[in-house]
C-alpha cells in the first residue's frame, strides 16, 4: 500500500523519517496525522499457534518506535484482529472471536466492546 506519508511491503514500512523491517507481515496501516503516529495491523495468518493469541495491533511513533500494542477483548486461544478502521475520531478493530472493539489512539487500551455474532 502506498501513501504520501508512507509505503509499505511485506514486513517493511517506509516513512518520509524511517524505513523499518517489522517482526510480522503487515495487513494494513492508518496514518494519524494530528499525532504523527501509524497504526499497524499485522497479517492475522503470520503468527497461527496452537495455542495462544496474536495481539497483532501496535502503534509506531513517527521514529517508527513501538510505542503500545492493542490488548484482545477475550482470553480465547486464536484470538487476533482481522480488520480495523479510523472514522468520526474513533479506531475501532475487529477480533476473530466477534468483537468490535473501541480503542484508544493514546494508550492502545480497549474503551468498549460489542460482541456481534
Amino acid at each position: 500500500m502506498n501513501s504520501s506519508k508512507f509505503s509499505f511491503e511485506g514486513k517493511v514500512i517506509t516513512t518520509e523519517k524511517f524505513s523499518k523491517e517489522l517482526d510480522y507481515p503487515i495487513q494494513d496501516i492508518i496514518y494519524l496525522e494530528n499525532k504523527q503516529s501509524f497504526i499497524v495491523l499485522y497479517d492475522m495468518d503470520s503468527n497461527i499457534r496452537k495455542w495462544g493469541q496474536f495481539p497483532n495491533i501496535i502503534c509506531l511513533n513517527s521514529q517508527g518506535e513501538k510505542i503500545w500494542t492493542v490488548g484482545l477483548p477475550t482470553t480465547n486461544t486464536g484470538d487476533s484482529y482481522y480488520q480495523m478502521e479510523f472514522e468520526d475520531g474513533k479506531l475501532i478493530a475487529d477480533s476473530w472471536c466477534s468483537f468490535s472493539c473501541e480503542i484508544d489512539v493514546n494508550t492502545g487500551k480497549i474503551i468498549n466492546k460489542v460482541f456481534f455474532k
